[in-house]
């Protein structure tokens, strides 16, 4: 209390407005740094609606990192999914493929820990994992229908008023992250402008409940395309869970000749599944807006916005929602780094240099992607782009190219989005090397906390990189390959793969991203990406 007998202001490092995979997976991050945390959720309760379901190989790596992998995995619709295109369910498809993976073996780990193929596991099942994740941290707090009324960036902190049934509380954080929606009230208090298409398509989103996916394929997994001018139009009919919920996704034809709340949604879904006697249990319809927009500023002063209140793309591909995830996972390391002191708020102006060319790049393949599907009425026969679904590049193979790495980059050059080769270049994501022979432990796993610093025994780049971090109070492992080393028998295969050739230290960023490549050739090398790392000196 205070002198007036008012309760004391909260106070806080982080406040996480919006309680999605991308907000909480925001806080389980920050939570394993030990940074207190408060999370404020308008909702409840869990989404009632499933929305997106793919996550991507790179977010199961981020998953895997805290932990979460296995039962991510195992609340997940089973196997990888197929695409069939045709006219209606019933009838014989016109184009099939089989897999994510680039590969014959949708197994296939040879590129990262995790199978290449997207997991189908829906967000109305992913997010209570991600609840108590978030809960089982001691520094994270959870605030469940509240609402955030105002943010006020005061300059030495950030005051946010929150709105429950007992009142207005006044929170003191050191800085926030919006994941508060495509609508996002901070992103639109702030003033801050979008750039792209707000509205490609109104679409709808129609879940229902039927086993026909798995009659009709053998597979629950399957996701059914359709292309039919006579009738339905252009949807995509897509398994939701094991319960054969499944979701009618897209612009049915109907919609430009019916006003929405006038459509019988059963026959509709009857006639995309070409079956008038197909029992359909209809659960929920609403419609969505489809746009592709990136936000012109990822950051104002102490507020960052991520996920959908930072970009918006098209669900073909399922690129959203992993890209969100991959935002925070970019920003928690750099944020902690600032809050625990080791390093200057300049790290965290690298958030956007680093993350808005990936977020461009992943809308402009989902535009091309819901293009090649949907299209207009006049481009004929709809088909499967391979990027579509074949893409580990645009998954594992972004590159920051821009802020906190130091060393020859590519700026501006891209990247693959379907077939990649890792190089351990400077920005990349550091390669998967499997670090034992049963395949249970990868280089991915020694990154997430700290800085860590890769080479041969005894390299004299490594110590001085391991003396100069002590130096500068920087949290860093030295892991070391080869005769006496920490791995002896995957040394071979770690060199092939990072690039190796004599004695070479690779320093590693804790979101796996490498920062440096010193092989003691340029002087000033090590210093450069010592002071970029903990943001005086920054590659923009």
């Amino acid at each position: 209390m205070n002198e007036r007998n008012e309760p004391a202001k909260r106070c806080v490092d982080v406040v996480i407005i919006g309680a999605g995979p991308v907000g909480l997976s925001a806080a389980i991050l920050l939570g394993r740094f030990g940074v207190d945390t408060l999370v404020v959720e308008r909702r409840t309760g869990r989404s009632r609606h499933p929305r997106s379901r793919a996550v991507s190989c790179r977010t199961m790596e981020v998953f895997r990192e805290l932990g979460l992998a296995e039962e991510v995995r195992a609340a997940a619709l089973p196997g990888g999914p197929r695409r069939l295109l045709g006219s209606d369910v019933v009838s014989p498809w016109r184009s099939v493929v089989t897999s994510n993976a680039y590969t014959n073996d949708s197994a296939d780990t040879s590129l990262g820990p995790e199978t290449l193929d997207v997991v189908l596991c829906s967000q109305d099942v992913l997010e209570p994992i991600l609840v108590d994740a978030a809960q089982a941290q001691d520094s994270v707090a959870l605030d469940f229908g509240k609402t955030v009324s105002s943010v006020n960036d005061a300059g030495e902190e950030v005051l946010v008023s929150i709105l429950s049934d007992t009142g207005l509380e006044e929170v003191s954080a050191k800085y926030v992250i919006a994941a508060d929606g495509a609508a996002s009230q901070v992103r639109t208090a702030l003033g801050i402008e979008t750039t792209g298409e707000q509205d490609l398509q109104t679409a709808v989103s129609v879940l229902f409940r039927s086993p026909v996916i798995q009659r009709r394929t053998g597979d629950p997994s399957s996701f059914i395309y359709l292309d039919n001018p006579d009738t339905i139009g252009a949807v995509v009919i897509a398994p939701v869970d094991a319960t054969d919920r499944v979701a009618m996704l897209g612009r049915p034809l109907v919609m430009d000749r019916v006003p929405f709340e006038d459509i019988d949604w059963t026959t509709q879904i009857l006639d995309a599944l070409g079956d008038p006697h197909e029992s359909v249990e209809l659960m929920d319809a609403r419609t969505w807006t489809v746009g592709a927009w990136v936000a012109d500023k990822y950051q104002s002063g102490r507020i960052f916005l991520a996920g959908d209140a930072v970009h918006v793309m098209p669900p073909y591909g399922g690129f959203n929602q992993n890209t969100g995830i991959q935002d925070v996972h970019n920003i928690a390391w750099k944020l902690a780094a600032v809050i625990n002191g080791w390093a200057d708020p300049g790290l965290l102006e690298t958030y956007q240099v680093e993350r808005r060319p990936v977020a461009v790049f992943n809308m402009a393949e989902a535009v091309r992607n819901f293009r090649s599907i949907v299209g207009n009425a006049d481009e004929g026969p709809r088909s499967f782009r391979p990027e579509n679904f074949v893409h580990p590049g645009l998954d594992i193979g972004f590159r920051y190219d821009r802020g906190a790495v130091a060393g020859t980059t590519t700026p501006d050059a891209g990247w693959p989005v379907g077939a990649f080769t890792p190089t351990a270049a400077v920005g990349e994501r550091a390669p998967h090397v499997w670090l034992n022979g049963e395949g249970t432990a990868s280089t991915l796993d020694l990154f997430g906390r700290e800085l860590v610093i890769l080479s041969r025994s005894g390299s004299d780049p490594a110590k001085e990189a391991a003396q100069r971090a002590e130096i500068h109070g920087i949290p860093h492992r030295a892991v070391t390959f080869g005769p006496s080393g920490d791995f002896v028998e995957s040394e071979a295969e770690w060199a092939a793969a990072y690039n190796v050739h004599g004695d070479v230290a690779i320093l590693v960023r804790p979101d796996g991203h490498v920062l440096a490549r010193l092989d003691g050739s340029d002087s000033g090398a090590l210093d450069r990406a010592l002071l970029a790392y903990i943001g005086r000196c920054l590659a923009l």
